[in-house]
């Protein structure tokens, strides 16, 4: 029963964070809002400090990785611009726009968020959470190369999907250590071995 419910609470999780953000309609700057409540309160016990504190930060480090990626999509369109002006290349506007905007938001923007938040619970300081951090903003970029719809009447749009696949890898890396004893508890079950007279 205890596996159903945290197999239920980390696939569910990321999908009630799009579901309300999809059916409100809300603007792209509450996204780090929903994104961090929803995140701490389905993970209120495994807070490092006292609830009040530990959701009032994840909101604090959800905006400053949000704005991070978001200015920084300005910045590195310029200097991919500039760079491209420099060395006489003429690959158009939409080449810039593109690798500026998957920079900053699909690469800085996730990893950020995954690494701030990640500080506010228990249990996340190993070599299993860098894995974890990095595997699931690969994953994300690459279906962003195949998939970039924008359309908010979308349920599967690139933004809602940035909050399944981000939110889920953080609900891996907080939840990491239940996960390892329930598999480790599982593979210690003795085998029912049938024995037929």
């Amino acid at each position: 029963m205890e596996s159903l419910k945290l197999i239920l609470k980390l696939i569910l999780t990321p999908f009630l964070s799009v579901s309300v953000l999809f059916l409100t309609e809300s603007s792209l700057f509450l996204y780090p809002l929903i994104f961090s409540i929803i995140l701490s309160i389905s993970n209120y016990n495994l807070f490092r400090l006292e609830l009040p504190n530990g959701i009032f930060l994840g909101i604090v480090y959800s905006y400053v990785a949000f704005f991070i990626g978001f200015f920084g999509y300005t910045i590195f369109y310029k200097a991919i611009e500039l760079i491209g002006i420099t060395n006489d290349i003429t690959i158009g506007d939409w080449f810039y726009t593109d690798l500026a905007f998957c920079i900053g938001a699909f690469i800085i923007a996730p990893y950020l968020t995954i690494y701030l938040l990640k500080l506010l619970f228990k249990n996340t300081k190993t070599k299993l959470t860098y894995w974890i951090i990095s595997i699931t903003t690969f994953v994300f970029v690459m279906i962003s190369f195949v998939h970039s719809d924008q359309d908010v009447k979308n349920f599967f749009n690139i933004f809602n999907l940035w909050q399944l696949i981000i939110m889920f890898g953080l609900q891996l890396v907080i939840n990491q250590k239940l996960i390892t004893e329930k598999i480790k508890s599982e593979s210690k079950k003795p085998a029912h071995n049938n024995v037929y007279n």
